[in-house]
């Protein structure tokens, strides 16, 4: 049995910091687009005024993300401190 990897195994990655009394209406935008991301609040010091939010999603995705992100601009001010194209390295076992 030869290992193959899975095609179109890259990942866009992103972290963006806003404040914290806009960071609901984000996560309400990010859960209306069902399946675009998956999402988790980064872990901020007691009484922090911002929300550091990290998102990842595939980067067949990332056409229809970035008009979200682009929308969601207009809307709540925040920073991309992170942004990068990840490669998932999962294999599979397969006959080949």
């Amino acid at each position: 049995m030869n290992k193959m990897k899975l095609p179109d195994n890259q990942l866009f990655h992103m972290v963006i910091r806003m404040p914290k009394e806009e960071s609901a209406f984000t996560y309400f935008q990010l859960e209306s687009n069902e399946g675009l991301c998956f999402y988790s609040t980064l872990k901020s010091a007691p009484g922090s005024l911002y929300r550091d939010i990290d998102i990842i999603g595939h980067k067949s995705l990332l056409p229809e993300f970035t008009t979200v992100i682009e929308s969601l601009k207009k809307q709540v001010t925040f920073d991309i401190i992170e942004q990068e194209v990840l490669t998932d390295s999962q294999d599979i076992n397969q006959e080949v």
